[in-house]
């Protein structure tokens, strides 16, 4: 996990600027926050169906079969899992940033 670690702060980063593009730093805590828990309801809901995916290659592994199509489906699964976590990096990044910039604008 450590050969990607660097990578996926680079694209958490990435994501970062792109957000930042489009939408403005939160108003508020409440605002930060509640992005960020509809980021980890997207995070929780592909585990799910990501577990589901593993489900059925499990079952297949268990009756000496498998299913090429069923492990690419837990692949592209898990992908989007992954991409859930850095979004949800990226809101918590956010979350700071608007933080400090609410601070300073204050001072």
């Amino acid at each position: 996990m450590n050969a990607v670690k660097k990578d996926v702060e680079k694209l958490v980063q990435k994501e970062l600027e792109s957000a930042n593009q489009r939408f403005p730093m939160f108003h508020s805590d409440y605002e930060g926050a509640a992005v960020i828990l509809r980021e980890i309801d997207n995070a929780k809901l592909q585990m799910v169906r990501t577990k589901e995916r593993f489900e059925n290659v499990w079952s297949f592994v268990k009756h000496e079969s498998h299913s090429e199509e069923l492990t690419l489906d837990l692949k592209h699964c898990a992908i989007e899992l992954a991409c859930s976590a850095i979004q949800l990096a990226t809101m918590a990044q956010k979350f700071i940033n608007s933080q400090k910039e609410r601070e300073n604008q204050n001072e």
